[in-house]
């Protein structure tokens, strides 16, 4: 039996017939402890007078030890037999009354034994264990014993449910009781039995085999000094879960893994969490305190108290010294020869590597209790039954392969318990995360610095990264992305290399570890990483992490910004493998997960944990980590599930597994993709997207990277796993119903190509024949019910039952089991009956199906009305005749108007007029007309009903949509808008579903212009049903009349404008994309012509347009015909209500795609005549006045537009064409005021505060001919804004009468006219050139006596528009005042430019028609904004003005435009507006007077005028006028907040790719020919170019930036030779281009040369055009003498120039920096990214001040800027990624503190030479402030007095007062850094005495005093 003898193939046999105790035995004593265990029962305690101990009585008896964890080893083992009392009420009764209750315990076991059990002796032993009887039965021939332990316990744990923990006030009252280490332990015999009985049995043999190990090497002298064989018990169990996990394993290779562990147990630490975990306080202190003691330390899973390993009693030395000593025993030897190797896993020992490199780890969750710093010390978290998991395998997701241990399976957890299982077993401890992240910054560091190869910048990705790390498998992913990796290619050859070189910085930093980590290098199985693994000690945790250099092709992006589509293009031009640059796009990755909701993310552990059971399970049968799909896979697809079902912060989990769960059973149909970051608008995109889609499914794309499908794998055995858990404990309610997923399609609509749109319908649209059945089944039920047994005991009687709905249209979406039966009841006789009874019929049919209910003949289920008097009872049916599934029912009652109807025919026209006669809401009666309306789709193709079943789908998918307020059109109103579409698009009844389903959508686009209705059931052969047709087609669009009941419109009073916008959308995705590529055209929608008006038939941009219009005598008139270009179109009614009724149609603006348009403007209001009759001459005069008005168009009479005026006549054009003249608008402006002092000298109410001018007219921007005003009158009565809603009608009717009294009684010097409709009163004032409409609008007077808004005007503001449900900047005319002041503020010309491009804009509405186009006053307002940004001077260059305006709308998806002038984010409920506003989709221009009132953000109508403006700016007239246009942003820095300085950077400074290709192209240009063609007849010869400047830095503006180069030359010898010939050098650089530039085209190179103002200047300056730049680029360039490589040693460098220096008096400072570019730049550029963009954002600010101020002297040089804002960043954060708007804060601050600032470096020049360390200390005593050049001390670039510092330092302190960059999100103040203003020697390290130190000391406190 000796276990080193035992070849390890032999084993297995020796536990089985050696280590085992004999079946016999066992039994025998088992049957021995129950006996007693029933007598301890029976007798129970019976203590006489005076004892101590008072009568108790068993609750229950646990048998524990070896013999009850199932380990008992043959020969000896042990037994306990824990008998709980009920006389035990605490831990304190146990102590105090144990001994006397063992005493009668051991009396009764004698008593008990005068029966002895037949092969069994008993012997009492020593008793040398307090609290315990302790006892041995042996077999008779002795070879076998137990050692009995009998323990009366407290029953601390009452009634324990498997896999239920305790509580954990269980342990904090055992903690309280003040018990010894484990004196208690008895308590928990129950745990302690579960944690190792319910292990595989091949592990119970393991463990025999150790504790036989354990007997075998312990002295039996010394044996009591030796560690327990419990303890190696939990070891073994330990090294199983770290290693194996399996079943089945090698007990060779988990003896050798055990013994490896016992040689490290100085290093030991390990516990579970199983039953016990840091929630209580009282326990987190008491485990810190166990953890800190010495090691090893092995707690019991149960017991807390008790340390088993307890370093400090047992000879663990001794046990190690025999662990060491045997590894050469056959029993580690393989049959071939070899070792045997023990498992690998976190903490676990590895071949040839020993001691503190691998300490032991516990579970990656867990967390140190306090800051302890003790690399040791941890707590773990909740619910974890073991201390650690196995390593990941390779995989994207870094999931362990196999589940953890412990952790209770899926199916098991009820619902309501889910959120807390995730808490409890799969989330990651924050403190880990906290110290990996350490860890991989000071990797990073190292790279960064150390690296041959430099990173631009780096990411982290991979589980850690995304925020979905699991507890038992976690991986991170380091991105770095290197600078010589200048495109994909790049990468692969030279990936060895790099890698090699990480792994020799990794190695070399890690001789000094980083606290509580070790980083152990993993297989290199992965040729483009380095993988490694981080274990930390003190919390056993472990992460995977893979570091991979990649090229950076995304670049640095801004939150919410999508990559530039040339990122793709190359991705995909570089022939790449599927996914194989994934890594190049991590962040993108990181960030589309990273971003969502913590519970999505909850959702998405729990779904991973599934996988990995699954995974587990398989693992034996194949590889299933191969094989199954990876669990990135299911991250995206849980993200999918929840995006498209759920979309709330807040859900239920159960509800989410099941959707996830129920998309993966559906795997052969999953085709998931987004949009985020790439899209289907780059073709090359499109067509590899469609290519994708036509792969076989599952297909899910990964959002960052579109060429990896990571839906791969085999779905099969998680399809069948997913199956099966939908019927477990997990997805069952309280009411044991089960609970039901989210509503979600494995494909989107979006996402799937026009060409499979019809297998989408039949996949998941086409109800299935069972379903139909259903549905029959439970119709005939109901209606077998209505008519036999409903009304039997009633006068009222069933005339006819009538299925209506999608049911009987046959167009029902599969899934929804919906019926609609109208009855018709005998008792309705009219239609008005039918309103007055109905509530009493559905009462009557409900008490009915009730008592059906009761009588068991099927189950019902009301809903509650929502209505008094409700139309319709709704319930849900089930019977024992259908299937399971229950069927929703909509019974409405109706009177029989159409009787027994002939299919096909018409109903009689008085059932119409009586219809009309009755109605009062439009479709009351609908349901009257079920079976027309049933009819009417019914005979409809099959195709076209599957369309109407799509246009469903994609309307029920917008009805998900967050709406806002009001509601979607109706559904009926889209079917019928299908059929329509399809009626005119051909009839075909074998069309392209893609054609059809974009022609709807198209129609939806335009539903201004809808105006569609059927003549099939009712026509204009009645008088009175052709009056009230004629009223419904006046109505507002859209229009769309029911077929079947004409006062039905479907259009009205619904959020159309939010449908047109899903349209749109859904127009530009796949689903409307040919398989070429191209969009689907729709159907040319046609209209037949009516009998008085034929249309246009539009073929091409030119067209010929046929017009026939009939007189009232029926003679027809011709008009003739004619070329025609852009057709303007005001189209209004359909023109039916004066033709025949007999056709449908649309009307819309002219497109190509719409054949057919009827040219007729609408007639005005006030010709509409009461009760829809329209009068004869009201009519003829309309109709002439409209064909005028096409004539004149048709003439070419049309006026000259703004296109054609030359630049240089614009400001004339301007005076004379569009500027009212003086003499009318002084005639308008005397009407104006006296109609407002008649207004406001009535004393009859309504009072009249005030009169308010506003539109056009009050801003004083009035166009010359037709413009707009407004009249606000402020009435006393409106004393909130809540009350203009109400009472307008009075109030404009006593105006009106006012008015009249004014138009009668004063002479006005203008003709007056007025006009009062129901919602409104207007004005016109007119003179013979010009008329001003005003609108008369009652208004609250918002304003105080001031004259000024305050917070709290906003706040009312705001409450009132929540309270009303106004639409938002509904109530912006009560400030008219203020924007009456806002413009006149503003210089004379800024309104001549506002009427420019008022004028344009004018002309866009007219060419564009009925297409609406932002409103003026937005181009009003984006001019102020242009003008106050670029310029700001009264007198100004109007084309410029006019460039920069239609350059901003070029920009319109940026725009974000406001003022601060009269609100601010001061006030919380003023800033949530703005914020709100300033998150909205762009367009963004809000009112400055109003902030709710935002411009219109209407995509469409802001990429018209776009269109139109890039048209004008690429005009002749302007591309030929001189000067440029201002530089201005779309958005303003001083009003940009803080939080979103960076995504301002990105936006607007940060260069494209475009601009650095155009410069690097053009520095090549210009080096070339310095070094190739300049001096080649020359003995002069450039050494080198250095590109300097902002673009050498890496610092460059996207505007505004030049290339400067520094030539070395090689007559330049020395500094005085730079200064005496660098003219010369100039001047013949100046010749050879010239020269150059005549000897080549002027296509290849153009040169305009600067004037310099020197005599001698130091730069040539010139501007470069050629054949290969865009435009045109700025050059300086420099000569310069090589220093650095001519005069040796920096040291030698500087001494030569300072001595040049002091030599020549007159040598200004920094003569010769241009011989220290190289050190400037350097300087600079190796600084990170986000410092970089810091710097373009100061130098942004400076250019604003510089052009505010530079009639004002000359300000500081901007490379001052850059310094401060280098030394801020340096002083105050040093980070790579800080917060941006601390940082600019912080550099304004410094600029006021200008007169204190000294600032210096010594990175290249420092303190140790005596000539340089004398001249920088008289450098340094320099009027302030002082700020050295760090690559030449000579220049200060501070300057002293020399610039005008306080005019920049007055900016700076307004800006730091009113400016937003400063306000956070939530609108507090943004704190700056902590930066000292002087730098004194000392601190810079310069080591100089300290009398110098004291000098600046004493300096700095006198320039503070």
């Amino acid at each position: 039996m000796d276990v080193y003898r035992t070849p390890a193939a032999a084993l297995d046999g020796l536990v089985a017939s050696s280590l085992q105790p004999p079946a016999e035995f066992v039994g025998t004593v088992r049957r021995a402890l129950g006996d007693l265990g029933a007598a301890l029962r029976e007798l129970r305690g019976r203590p006489g007078p005076g004892a101590a101990a008072p009568a108790w009585r068993v609750l229950k008896i646990a048998k524990g030890g070896s013999s009850g964890r199932g380990t008992a080893l043959r020969g000896g083992c042990d037994s306990e037999l824990v008998v709980f009392l009920d006389c035990f009420k605490s831990y304190e009764d146990q102590r105090a009354l144990q001994t006397e209750i063992l005493k009668e315990m051991r009396a009764l076991l004698g008593s008990w034994w005068q029966k002895p059990v037949p092969g069994l002796s008993l012997e009492f032993l020593k008793q040398d264990t307090p609290g315990a009887l302790q006892f041995r039965l042996a077999s008779t021939d002795l070879e076998n014993w137990m050692d009995v332990s009998l323990v009366p316990a407290f029953d601390a744990l009452g009634q324990l449910s498997s896999s239920v923990k305790p509580k954990a006030q269980v342990y904090a009252t055992l903690l309280e009781s003040g018990c010894q280490k484990g004196e208690h332990a008895a308590c928990f015999a129950e745990l302690r039995r579960n944690f190792v009985n319910t292990r595989p049995a091949k592990l119970k043999s393991l463990i025999l085999l150790v504790k036989h190990w354990h007997r075998q090497v312990c002295p039996k002298a010394g044996r009591n000094e030796m560690p327990p064989a419990y303890a190696l018990e939990l070891l073994t169990v330990f090294a199983w879960e770290q290693g194996c996990g399996k079943e089945a394993f090698s007990l060779a290779q988990g003896l050798r893994t055990v013994l490896g562990l016992i040689q490290q147990y100085q290093h030991l630490c390990v516990f579970w969490t199983t039953n016990y975990s840091c929630e209580d306080p009282a326990v987190k202190k008491f485990l810190q305190r166990q953890l800190e003691g010495p090691r090893p330390v092995i707690l019991d899973p149960a017991d807390p108290t008790w340390d088993v390993g307890n370093g400090a009693a047992w000879r663990w030395d001794l046990l190690a010294q025999e662990a060491e000593s045997c590894y050469d025993r056959p029993c580690f030897l393989q049959a071939a020869g070899g070792a045997v190797q023990p498992w690998e896993g976190p903490g676990l020992p590895r071949t040839g590597r020993s001691g503190v490199d691998h300490p032991i780890r516990r579970d990656p969750a867990q967390r140190t209790p306090t800051g302890s710093s003790s690399v040791d010390a941890g707590c773990p978290r909740a619910g974890d039954r073991r201390p650690a998991c196995p390593a990941p395998g390779p995989s994207v997701d870094g999931t362990a392969p196999g589940t953890p241990e412990g952790v209770p399976g899926l199916s098991q957890v009820p619902t309501k318990e889910l959120d807390r299982f995730i808490q409890d077993h799969l989330k990651l401890s924050p403190q880990f995360q906290k110290q990996v992240s350490k860890a991989v910054d000071g990797i990073l560091g190292r790279l960064r610095e150390n690296c041959v190869h430099k990173a631009s910048r780096v990411g982290k990705g991979g589980s850690f990264g995304r925020g979905t790390d699991l507890r038992g498998g976690c991986d991170a992913e380091l991105i770095i992305f290197l600078n010589c990796f200048e495109d994909y290619k790049d990468q692969g050859p030279r990936r060895a290399e790099i890698l090699a070189d990480m792994r020799a910085q990794l190695e070399s930093w890690w001789r000094d570890p980083v606290p509580g980590l070790t980083l152990n290098f993993s297989e290199q199985t992965m040729t483009e990483a380095l993988r490694f693994q981080l274990m930390s000690p003190a919390l056993a945790s472990w992460v995977d992490v893979s570091l991979l250099p990649v090229f950076d092709a995304v670049g640095q992006l801004s939150a919410g910004t999508k990559p530039d589509p040339k990122v793709y293009r190359t991705l995909l031009d570089s022939g790449c493998q599927d996914g194989e640059h994934a890594a190049c796009f991590a962040e993108l990755r990181r960030s589309f997960v990273n971003s969502r909701p913590a519970k999505l993310k909850n959702l998405i552990l729990l779904v991973k944990h599934w996988h990995r059971q699954v995974a587990a399970r398989d693992k034996g049968e194949r590889p299933a980590r191969a094989s199954l799909p990876p669990a990135y896979a299911l991250e995206l697809l849980t993200v999918f599930a929840w995006e498209q079902g759920c979309g709330k912060d807040r859900f239920n989990t159960a509800e989410g597994l099941r959707t996830v769960l129920g998309l993966v059973q559906q795997h052969r149909q999953l085709c998931v993709f987004w949009t985020v970051n790439y899209s289907s608008e780059d073709p090359a995109l499109r067509a590899h997207l469609l290519g994708q889609l036509r792969k076989p499914r599952p297909l899910i794309l990964d959002p960052a990277d579109p060429t990896w499908n990571v839906g791969l794998g085999s779905w099969e055995l998680l399809a069948q796993e997913a199956a099966a858990l939908e019927t477990q404990a997990c997805f069952m309610s309280a009411d044991g119903t089960p609970v039901q997923p989210w509503d979600v399609m494995p494909t989107l609509l979006y996402q799937t190509p026009a060409r499979d749109l019809d297998k989408f319908i039949s996949d998941f649209l086409q109800p299935n024949r069972q379903f139909l059945a259903q549905v029959n089944k439970a119709v005939d039920t109901i209606c077998s019910f209505l008519r036999e047994n409903c009304f039997q005991n009633s006068p009222i009687k069933v005339l006819k039952v009538v299925k209506g709905g999608s049911s009987a249209k046959g167009t029902a979406l599969r899934g929804r089991s919906d019926a609609d039966l109208v009855v018709f009841l005998s008792c309705f006789g009219q239609f008005t009956e039918q309103g007055s009874m109905r509530a009493e019929v559905i009462s009557e049919i409900r008490a009915q199906l009730e008592v059906c209910k009761r009588a068991r003949q099927f189950e019902v289920k009301f809903d509650l009305p929502k209505w008094e008097n409700p139309r319709v009872l709704s319930f849900s049916l089930t019977s024992q005749t259908m299937l399971d599934q229950s069927v929703d029912f909509d019974v409405l009652p109706a009177f029989d108007a159409l009787g027994q109807l002939a299919p096909g025919s018409r109903p009689p026209p008085q059932v119409y007029v009586d219809l009309i006669r009755s109605y009062n809401t439009p479709g009351e009666y609908s349901s009257c007309f079920t079976e027309l309306q049933r009819d009417f789709v019914v005979a409809r193709p099959t195709k076209l009903k599957s369309l109407i079943r799509l246009v469903k789908h994609w309307y029920r998918q917008c009805k998900k949509m967050p709406k806002g307020k009001g509601s979607l059109p109706p559904q009926h109103g889209l079917e019928l808008l299908t059929v329509y579409a399809w009626e005119q698009g051909g009839q075909d009844p074998q069309f392209s579903m893609a054609e059809g389903f974009r022609t709807v959508l198209e129609l939806v686009t335009q539903y201004r212009q809808l105006c569609v209705y059927w003549t099939v059931n009712y026509s204009r052969e009645d008088l009175t049903v052709r009056d009230f047709l004629e009223q419904q087609l006046r109505k507002p669009r859209p229009i769309i009349l029911d077929p079947a009941d004409p006062t039905g419109n479907l259009g009205p009073n619904a959020r159309w404008d939010l449908l047109a916008k899903e349209a749109q959308a859904c127009i530009s995705s796949l689903c409307c994309i040919g398989r070429d590529g191209t969009p689907i055209q729709p159907w040319p929608v046609r209209s037949k012509p009516t009998r008085r008006m034929q249309g246009a038939r539009l073929t091409s941009s030119a067209v010929t347009v046929s017009l026939s219009v009939q007189d009232q005598h029926g003679k027809q008139k011709a008009l003739r015909n004619r070329k025609w270009k852009g057709i303007p179109s005001n189209p209004g009614p359909a023109g039916g209500g004066w033709g025949h009724l007999d056709a449908s149609f649309v009307i819309g603006p002219p497109r190509l795609d719409q054949r057919t348009l009827l040219l007729c403007p609408p007639p005005p209001p006030q010709t509409v005549a009461p009760a829809g009759r329209q009068p004869a001459a009201a009519m003829s005069n309309w109709l002439s006045a409209a064909m005028g008005n096409w004539l004149s168009w048709l003439s070419g009479a049309c006026p000259e537009t703004v296109y054609s005026v030359p630049a240089q006549k614009l400001d004339e054009y301007i005076q004379t064409s569009l500027r009212p003249t003086a003499d009318c608008q002084r005639q308008i402006d005397e009407a104006v005021d006296t109609i407002c002092a008649t207004l406001q000298e009535a004393t009859e109410p309504p009072t009249v505060i005030d009169v308010a001018k506003g539109g056009s007219y009050g801003r004083k921007t009035v166009l010359k001919g037709n413009s707009d005003g407004t009249l606000v009158i402020f009435i006393s009565d409106l004393e909130k804004f809540q009350d203009q809603k109400e009472n307008q009608r009075e109030i404009l009717d006593k105006i009106w009468e006012r008015l009249r009294a004014c138009q009668l009684e004063r002479k006005l010097t203008v003709k007056m006219e007025m006009q009062r409709s129901y919602v409104g009163l207007t004005i016109r004032l007119s003179t013979r050139w010009q008329s001003v409409t005003f609108d008369v609008l009652p208004a609250f007077d918002a304003l105080d006596l001031s004259g000024k808004p305050s917070p709290s005007t906003y706040r009312d503001l705001k409450r009132a528009l929540d309270q009303t449900k106004a639409s938002p900047g509904e109530f912006s005319v009560c400030f008219t005042k203020l924007q009456e002041d806002f413009f006149n503020n503003h210089p004379r010309k800024l309104k001549d430019l506002i009427l420019l491009v008022k004028a344009w804009h004018r002309q866009c509405q007219k060419l564009w028609g009925d297409q609406s186009l932002p409103p003026s006053y937005a181009l009003e307002l984006l001019t102020v904004y242009a003008w106050e940004e670029g310029c700001r001077e009264e007198d100004f260059d109007v084309v410029q003005g006019l460039r920069t305006v239609l350059e901003l709308i070029e920009q319109r998806e940026q725009l974000c435009v406001y003022w601060t002038v009269n609100y601010n984010f001061e006030d919380e409920t003023v800033r949530n507006v703005m914020l709100n506003q300033i998150r909205s989709s762009r367009t963004v221009i809000l009112d400055p007077t109003d902030p709710t009132n935002m411009m219109s953000n209407d995509e469409t109508c802001w990429r018209l005028l776009k269109a139109e403006a890039q048209n004008w700016l690429l005009s002749l007239s302007l591309r030929g006028s001189p000067g440029p246009s201002w530089n201005v942003l779309p958005a303003p820095l001083h009003e940009t907040p803080g939080h979103l300085l960076d995504k301002f950077i990105k936006d607007f400074l940060q260069p494209t790719k475009t601009v650095n290709i155009q410069i690097k192209t053009a520095v090549g240009i210009i080096s070339k020919f310095l070094k190739e063609i300049c001096f080649r007849h020359s003995a002069t010869k450039v050494q080198k170019p250095i590109k300097a400047g902002s673009v050498g830095k890496g610092t460059a503006l996207r505007t505004g930036s030049d290339a400067d180069l520094v030539v070395f030359v090689n007559s330049l010898t020395s500094f005085p030779s730079q200064k005496a010939e660098r003219y010369n050098v100039i001047k013949e650089i100046k010749q050879q281009l010239e020269a150059h530039q005549q000897q080549v085209t002027a296509q290849d190179v153009e040169v305009t040369f600067e004037i310099s103002k020197w005599e001698a200047p130091r730069v040539l300056s010139f501007s470069l055009k050629s054949k290969h730049l865009n435009g045109s680029v700025d050059f300086d360039v420099l000569p310069a003498f090589n220093a650095l490589e001519k005069l040796g040693p920096l040291w030698k460098v500087y001494t030569k120039l300072i001595a040049q220096y002091e030599q020549h008096a007159d040598t200004p400072g920094g003569e010769f920096s241009a011989c220290f570019t190289e050190l400037q730049r350097d300087f600079v550029s190796s600084r990170p990214t986000k410092l970089k963009g810091l710097l373009r954002l100061v130098k942004h600010w400076y250019k604003q001040c510089e052009r505010r101020l530079e009639k004002k002297g000359s300000l500081p040089p901007k490379y001052a800027l850059e310094l401060l804002t280098i030394y801020a960043w340096e002083q105050g954060s040093g980070a790579t990624s800080f917060d941006t708007a601390q940082g600019f804060r912080t550099v304004l601050e410094l600029v006021t503190r200008y007169q204190q600032l000294c600032v210096f470096w010594t990175v290249n020049y420092s303190f140790e030479n005596e000539t340089v360390r004398n001249f920088l200390l008289k450098q340094l005593q320099r009027p302030r402030p002082v700020i050295l050049d760090p690559a030449d001390p000579t220049g200060d670039v501070g300057g002293g007095n020399r610039w005008c510092w306080h005019r920049l330092a007055n900016e700076a302190a307004e800006w730091l007062s009113s400016s937003l960059c400063f306000k956070d999100g939530t609108g507090g103040p943004v704190p700056s850094w902590k930066v000292p203003t002087v730098q004194t020697p000392g601190s810079c390290g310069a080591g100089v005495s300290p009398v110098i130190n004291e000098m600046f000391s004493y300096r700095r406190r006198r320039i503070l005093d």
